[in-house]
């Protein structure tokens, strides 16, 4: 449905997307992930906008990107796209307009998403105008949905309810590209990811052919102050006063583990055991590239 071939956008003789190559199919929740800076958001532009790139091909449906390709698109960006001053309805209803549609899709938006219609945008919680965002950028009931970090300054409580609307839509069919800070929760819906670094695509998979990658099943979780970790033979990731020890058996390995730290007197707070994530992939893939 979606097929980038070797896209590169750069900027002033800096390239922030290097050669990129991936599809997306019909109905699939695609993910993408990455630091800082590694060139999410100047890609969903390109494919969302139709930010001008200098090399490569992009087609949606078998056609190049145009103005009446873009119309297959819904966007919705990190920065807000409600107008303050105009209520939820108002904005809504400015959106329809552009697009020629009717009345009774805001309605219908406004009682899915559970808006206060009369409510002034610059009024609304920062929940509230992600959820707007989310309704705006689907008032043309577009083909593919294209969210950049949208769950990015809300509170936990506000993200949860942000990713069950996002859930309701994916099992409706929508096909979704989405980008996220937020690992471990973006992880219950997408079906593949994209881990991008510096601009280029790193790795692509399922999430459970990414998670394969890191070699083991479990993850031992310690925080505390941690001594005589590198007297331990296992693969780990240490940041700060967290280390994340990676086993197979953990029945086997924590014993030897806990052990350890405390001949060498290390003080533990707290220990958490729990299986692989998706964040523990990346955080593996993106410190091996690192490293080369």
């Amino acid at each position: 449905m979606l097929e980038l071939k070797k896209v590169t956008k750069q900027f002033g003789g800096v390239t922030a997307i290097n050669s990129l190559s991936f599809r997306v199919e019909l109905g699939e929740t695609f993910g993408l992930i990455g630091p800082n800076g590694a060139g999410k958001t100047t890609l969903m532009r390109i494919i969302a906008e139709g930010l001008r790139y200098n090399e490569g091909e992009i087609k949606i449906f078998g056609k190049d990107l145009s103005k009446e390709v873009l119309t297959l698109i819904g966007y919705s960006p990190q920065e807000n796209i409600s107008y303050d001053l105009l209520t939820v309805e108002e904005n809504l209803k400015f959106y329809a307009d552009l697009y020629n549609i009717s009345y009774k899709r805001v309605e219908d938006l406004i009682n899915i998403f559970k808006l206060p219609k009369d409510k002034k945008a610059k009024d609304l919680s920062g929940g509230y105008k992600k959820r707007l965002n989310l309704a705006i950028s689907l008032i043309h009931n577009p083909k593919i949905l294209i969210l950049d970090e949208p769950s990015t300054g809300l509170d936990v409580s506000s993200r949860r309810e942000l990713w069950e609307l996002l859930k309701n839509l994916r099992d409706e069919g929508k096909t979704i590209i989405l980008s996220t800070h937020h690992i471990e929760e973006a992880e219950q819906i997408i079906d593949r990811v994209a881990i991008i670094n510096n601009g280029k695509i790193i790795a692509v998979g399922t999430v459970k052919e990414l998670k394969k990658l890191i070699g083991v099943k479990n993850v031992i979780e310690i925080e505390g102050i941690l001594k005589g970790l590198d007297k331990l033979s296992y693969e780990m990731a240490v940041k700060d006063s967290i280390a994340k020890i990676y086993v197979d058996d953990v029945n086997e390995a924590l014993p030897k583990i806990v052990e350890t730290l405390t001949n060498y007197n290390s003080k533990i707070r707290h220990l958490y055991i729990k299986e692989v994530t998706l964040e523990d992939a990346f955080l593996k893939i993106i410190g091996e590239y690192n490293e080369n």
